[in-house]
């Protein structure tokens, strides 16, 4: 007997309609520590197997109510886990193909002794164990699959999942068996903008039986907010003899975390390059303005009609617009850092523009995600970022528009959405937000805002959804911010 496995483990079960087989095999089992039921009626056998498992069930074959065969069938079909061993008194099994397809893997011929049943009970725990090991190991494997922070996933060629893990649900939103409900579920997950470039791969992966493929994309969070990813395949089995993939198995990593960093790292850069080219724009601007201005203001009142001192003074009034959103811009930031919720900030602005939203006729909605850190960051600073961005969207927005404000994470970082709908401008990408040289109404308060969550160490990025809403999301790290701008 395996060292791993007990008698007190494996429960048996012996079904034969002669007295003296029953005795036999329960005063030999009794003896090897077990504790057989031995039943000579197959009807009451099966009502025995329905309330308890038995690990091995030994069936005579030739029984008047119902064939062992039968009797077999029924208990395998109602515990496919059980191990049957037929008895039989024939010379030969005649039923022998029969019975594997029943799922017996041994048989005790008549007359028997005690040797035979040791023996079959050796095999018996032999094959236990490798089925045990069988089973632990896939178990393991189970648990593996499921528990990885990655998504992993089998696709056939009609794009329906095979199987997915339980990652998809932490990724993006939805648990496995509605994923897999889902005849196009994964398609329906990656945006818009990438969904023909993944499609064409997989497309030519299934058709070329070559599944060697990685390519990053974005999918869209049952939530709404953008998941950066990286899908890849894995090694390929089941391919046709024609060459093409029946299936293709895949892995999904969630890489959102380093897109904002890498994100952060450049508009630092563009940030540092664009304080010194502002600071030298003011430093040169300002004389040959003053005397600009002032020569125009005497030419204006020696000549009164003439129409280009007004362009000019206009021009220069322009200009010294510029230089005053410059040095708002420019001006230094003193930072105080402390232990904040960021739901408690986004609430608190809210009630504080109340009016606002009443007046421009809009309505918001919150949603936050109540599980969401405390960060340590400069709390007067953050509203007034948060503040900005609102009172920007109402700007943008039409009256009776819907500002949406949500509040989730990823592994490293926080994020607060603020999307708008409704709204009039056509930017395509950051730029014209960040710039303190534009003429725009809210120019001087979005660059500002950016420059402000940059000393901060965190992030102002700007898109657009796949309905064309525009979309601000703040990113602020869960680690102290301290350290990091450090």
């Amino acid at each position: 007997m395996s060292s791993s496995l007990e008698s007190k483990d494996i429960k048996i079960m012996v079904v034969d309609d002669d007295p003296s087989i029953g005795r036999l095999m329960a005063d030999f089992l009794i003896k090897e520590g077990y504790q057989p039921v031995i039943h000579d009626e197959p009807q009451t056998a099966l009502k025995t197997a329905e309330k308890e498992h038995f690990s091995l069930v030994f069936v005579d074959i030739n029984m008047p109510e119902m064939s062992g065969l039968e009797l077999a069938s029924e208990l395998k079909n109602n515990d496919p886990l059980s191990e049957v061993v037929f008895i039989t008194g024939y010379g030969s099994f005649d039923n022998a193909i029969q019975a594997i397809k029943i799922g017996a893997y041994d048989y005790l011929r008549k007359p028997f002794g005690i040797n035979e049943i040791q023996l079959c009970l050796k095999r018996f725990y032999e094959r236990y164990a490798l089925k045990e090991k069988a089973r632990l190991a896939e178990q393991k494997y189970f648990h593996l699959v499921h528990n990885i922070p990655s998504v992993i996933f089998v696709i056939q060629r009609n794009f329906r999942l095979d199987f997915i893990n339980r990652a998809c649900e932490g990724m993006l939103g939805y648990s496995p068996e509605e994923a897999m409900s889902d005849p196009l579920w994964l398609l329906g997950r990656i945006h818009s903008n990438d969904l023909e470039k993944i499609e064409k791969l997989f497309l030519s992966a299934f058709s070329s039986g070559n599944a060697r493929f990685s390519n990053e994309c974005r999918f869209i969070h049952r939530e709404g907010h953008v998941i950066h990813a990286i899908i890849s395949s894995m090694a390929q089995e089941d391919v046709e003899n024609t060459g093409k993939l029946n299936k293709i198995q895949g892995i999904i990593v969630d890489i959102t975390d380093r897109v904002f960093l890498e994100k952060s790292m450049v508009q630092k850069e563009k940030l540092k390059m664009l304080s010194s080219i502002s600071a030298e724009v003011a430093h040169e601007i300002r004389n040959p303005l003053v005397s600009i201005g002032g020569f125009a203001r005497r030419i204006r009142k020696k000549f009164p009609d003439l129409h280009e001192g007004d362009i000019i003074l206009r021009e220069s009034k322009r200009l010294e617009d510029m230089l005053q959103r410059l040095e708002e811009y420019l001006k230094p930031v003193e930072v105080s850092y402390e232990e904040c919720s960021i739901n408690s900030i986004l609430i608190h602005c809210m009630e504080r523009l109340t009016h606002e939203l009443e007046k421009n006729g809009s309505t918001y909605q919150l949603n936050l995600d109540k599980s969401t850190a405390v960060v340590s960051i400069d709390k007067d600073i953050l509203e007034r970022i948060f503040v900005e961005l609102i009172l920007n969207a109402l700007k943008e927005m039409n009256s009776g528009g819907i500002l949406y404000i949500r509040t989730f994470e990823s592994d490293n970082s926080l994020h607060v959405e603020f999307k708008s709908r409704g709204h009039k401008i056509e930017a395509k990408d950051t730029e014209p937000f960040i710039m303190p040289f534009s003429e725009r109404d809210q120019a001087v308060g979005l660059p500002i805002s950016y420059r402000l969550l940059k000393i901060m160490g965190g992030l102002l990025s700007f898109s657009r959804s796949h309905e064309d809403d525009m979309i601000f999301t703040v990113t602020i790290p869960k680690k102290d911010m301290r350290a990091i701008v450090g």
